[in-house]
């Protein structure tokens, strides 16, 4: 048992949705350690929200800032439930805005007003032209220690009517290196400034330097940090996650199964075999001795498959005449089932086709009697989870408004697509912003902290 058994890690992700369902897959990365979940949020973003990183790249949050205050900033503060942790900047003080009202409308990312109502600034105490005080903050990113890709937001609402003698001008610094135009907060509304299309990590200096003609010195009032995660639109090919659809609609044993059947490519489901291309299709099910009761529904979307092998189940009525018409299907075993009627030509004549259907009900055979439904059914699924409803709120806020995004949100979605197909609908594209919390506790091992 860790000694670290009490402490929660918490995990923030945001990506744009390709469907109304979404799967989330926890997959041991170290020897033993046990993969699992506690609690999973969803929450859903306007579409044109973080729109500066590539639509199949997801957003791994470093940290969420709202400076100058002493508590946390979320929802009802915030419409999304972002949560915006407070932080102090070293030789800082802490100022209040005094605009009674503040527009937000000009930064696209929707800061919500309780992060701009506070800033970090410096001692305005000694003119600027003194050189013996501090005349840049200096901004902290939680980046891991060695380069990854960045995406950071910005913040900056001027606090007080400034004079007309009076002016606030600065810079963003990356490196010591000019990144930014002069930045000019706007009082009574705010201005975002977005960090784009840089490696960055946790010794990468970002400062904000006054401008030569700037009288006061910078502010800041939040600031959001985030790494770039590799691009994860890759999928299993539609067509198959169709068809894998309609069996387990058939099939409730099959149900236990979700999240993307091919991907991780480690991974897969159980019963299927996957090509290794570069948007993998379903060659093979395996579905022997799995309980199958009914008749067989048409997958035939599926046209990749090479492999069919269904014995040993309780599957009943006419072999379906959809089994004849898969291009590259090599073999196909329908024995020990109740298949009734003949054989389709499609299949008897089909010279590159290995067929096996002994032991069934088709015309000439001898038929044993029905066996009953079966009342088990084969182990459970690799740890792949469908996701809860989102969960109530971890303080004594009450919950965002209900989500855009189904609620179910349990098959798939980026990064992994599960289209149960309840209806069409659910293979539909749909982007969505959606952002992940998950939340972790209990024995965990000290390299997590």
């Amino acid at each position: 048992m860790s000694s670290y058994a009490d402490i929660y890690v918490g995990f923030e992700v945001i990506y744009t949705a390709k469907a109304n369902t979404t799967s989330i897959c926890l997959v041991r990365s170290r020897p033993g350690q046990i993969p699992f979940i506690t609690t999973l949020e969803l929450r859903s973003l306007d579409a044109n929200m973080y729109s500066h990183v590539d639509s199949n790249s997801a957003l791994f949050m470093e940290q969420r800032h709202s400076q100058g205050t002493n508590k946390n900033v979320r929802y009802p503060d915030d419409a999304y439930d972002r949560i915006w942790y407070p932080a102090y900047i070293l030789g800082s003080i802490d100022v209040e805005n005094e605009a009674t009202t503040i527009d937000t409308s000009t930064a696209e990312d929707n800061p919500p007003v309780a992060v701009l109502r506070n800033a970090n600034t410096l001692n305005t105490s000694t003119p600027l032209s003194n050189t013996s005080i501090q005349e840049y903050i200096l901004l902290s990113t939680r980046l891991p220690a060695f380069k990854v890709p960045i995406y950071m937001n910005l913040y900056f609402s001027e606090v007080t009517s400034l004079l007309s003698t009076q002016k606030r001008s600065f810079q963003l610094y990356v490196d010591g290196k000019p990144y930014s135009k002069a930045i000019i907060p706007p009082f009574g509304s705010v201005n975002e400034v977005s960090v784009t299309n840089i490696t960055a990590s946790s010794i990468t200096s970002f400062e904000l330097r006054p401008t030569p003609d700037s009288t006061l010195p910078p502010l800041i009032n939040a600031n959001e940090v985030f790494s770039i995660g590799d691009s994860f639109s890759v999928t299993t090919d539609g067509k198959d996650v169709e068809g894998l659809a309609i069996l387990q609609m058939q099939f409730e044993v099959l149900q236990k199964w979700s999240g993307d059947p091919c991907l991780p490519l480690n991974y897969t489901w159980e019963w299927v075999e996957c090509s290794s291309d570069t948007i993998p299709r379903v060659t093979a099910l395996n579905l022997s001795s799995f309980g199958l009761f009914g008749e067989l529904p048409d997958f035939s979307s599926m046209d990749a498959l090479i492999t069919i092998d269904l014995h040993s189940n309780s599957i009943n009525g006419p072999i379906p005449e959809f089994l004849g018409s898969f291009p590259e299907l090599k073999f196909l075993d329908l024995s020990d089932n109740r298949f009734n009627g003949t054989i389709p030509t499609s299949l008897s004549k089909n010279k590159k086709l290995k067929l096996v259907v002994t032991d069934n009900c088709l015309d000439g055979m001898s038929c044993a009697p029905a066996p009953p439904p079966p009342e088990d059914s084969p182990a459970a699924p690799p740890q792949q989870q469908r996701t809860p409803s989102p969960s109530e709120s971890d303080d004594n806020n009450p919950p965002p408004p209900p989500s855009t995004a189904d609620s179910r949100m349990g098959g798939n979605n980026t990064p992994f697509l599960n289209a149960s197909k309840r209806s069409a609908e659910l293979v539909l594209p749909l982007v969505l912003g959606g952002i992940i919390q998950v939340f972790l506790f209990g024995f965990l091992f000290s390299y997590f902290v």
